[in-house]
């Protein structure tokens, strides 16, 4: 039997989100320390920075005050398009 929370604590939830953005981004920044790493994986690297950000600006979006002046301010355009057209509809 599971239990289905009658309120979720979006600040919490952001937390949650943003501690992961920084420990994927440490991990990056980690295997960058190995040129070897570096030399032969810069895709992937990029990748974990990517994840990263947009973990980080989901964060910053749960904890707006105004979530429509949030989305406009974020630096990642791919998350502006996914996300603004929840926006639109409300």
């Amino acid at each position: 039997m599971s239990l289905v929370p009658t309120f979720v604590d979006l600040a919490a939830v952001a937390d949650i989100l943003g501690e992961l953005g920084n420990e994927v981004g440490a991990l990056g920044v980690s295997l960058c320390c190995d040129p070897a790493v570096a030399a032969a994986h810069m895709e992937e690297l990029q990748a974990f920075d990517l994840i990263a950000q947009k973990q980080r600006g989901l964060a910053a979006l749960l904890r707006a005050e105004c979530p429509v002046a949030a989305l406009a301010a974020l630096g990642l355009d791919e998350l502006k398009l996914r996300l603004g057209s929840s926006f639109d509809r409300s």
